[in-house]
């Protein structure tokens, strides 16, 4: 149950896992829920930037060892130099 609450830190499931013993996995589920819910992490399927949200990634500080990169991405630092 408390790994289905990736998105939580360890320290926000700290108090579940030292009182495991003590709650019931409804308890648990309800205690780690309402953590959710204050930090208000979005469970919604839609994933996707809202219209209008930009995303952009900078090579200027990749390393000049790009052999670990895909291959589009050492293309790119080749035509970048």
């Amino acid at each position: 149950m408390i790994k289905s609450f990736y998105m939580l830190s360890d320290a926000d499931k700290k108090d579940v896992i030292d009182n495991i013993d003590t709650y019931s996995i409804d308890e648990i589920e309800a205690k780690l829920s309402v953590i959710c819910f204050r930090n208000k992490i979005n469970f919604g399927e839609d994933e996707t930037p809202n219209e209008g949200e930009n995303f952009s990634f900078n090579l200027d500080s990749v390393e000049d060892d790009s052999s670990n990169y895909p291959a589009w991405i050492q293309e790119t630092m080749k035509h970048n130099k």
